[in-house]
């Protein structure tokens, strides 16, 4: 295909019914999933999310910018969710936005039954948790990105334990699972956008 040449949106992928989902339709439909089936989702589809997920563009062609790290496994992601819970309970900054660590039947990781945490860059693991995101719903899954353990995630205790290696850092986290419910679309606003005449 010639450069500049129309190009129509490519489709995302395959849902479970067989039908594919336009990448626009994608960004439109995808919600924040926070109710899962105990089903786990099988290997060869994480890999392929996983696949799908390191699509994002790095900054130049030879470099790999990420480390996907897969936690699989409901007692085990909820046991890494207590410890998430209480190290940020015991060493959160000052400010807003902390109170769910006071509830007692808040869930880090919302009963997935699996979590992938992508390290390194955040602006490459940004991109990549993207694709991860429309991948997953393409495919009939469902996701929530999770910022509640990035504390405990970036200790050197929570990287021994879930082998990321000690030179990167995590940024984004996302359970992944067979949704037990989908929420309806909320109200959205119009994005103040800014034209630099």
């Amino acid at each position: 295909m010639q450069h500049g040449a129309h190009m129509r949106a490519p489709d995302v992928g395959i849902q479970d019914d067989g039908m594919a989902v336009d990448v626009i339709e994608a960004i439109h439909t995808r919600r924040s999933v926070r109710q899962f089936l105990p089903r786990p989702v099988e290997r060869a589809l994480l890999r392929q999310i996983v696949l799908d997920a390191a699509q994002a563009p790095p900054p130049t062609s030879t470099q790999v910018p990420w480390t996907f790290n897969v936690v699989e496994g409901l007692e085990r992601i909820s046991a890494y969710g207590k410890l998430a819970k209480e190290y940020a309970r015991a060493h959160h900054p000052e400010g807003a936005g902390w109170t769910w660590t006071e509830k007692p039947d808040f869930k880090v990781f919302w009963d997935a039954p699996s979590v992938i945490v992508i390290s390194g860059p955040v602006e490459d693991c940004c991109r990549a948790g993207q694709n991860l995101m429309l991948s997953v719903h393409a495919r009939g899954l469902g996701t929530c990105w999770v910022g509640a353990p990035m504390l405990w995630l970036r200790t050197a205790e929570a990287k021994t334990e879930l082998n990321i290696p000690p030179e990167v850092t995590p940024a984004s986290a996302l359970c992944i699972g067979y949704p037990a419910y989908i929420p309806d679309a909320p109200a959205r606003g119009t994005p103040a956008i800014i034209w630099s005449d």
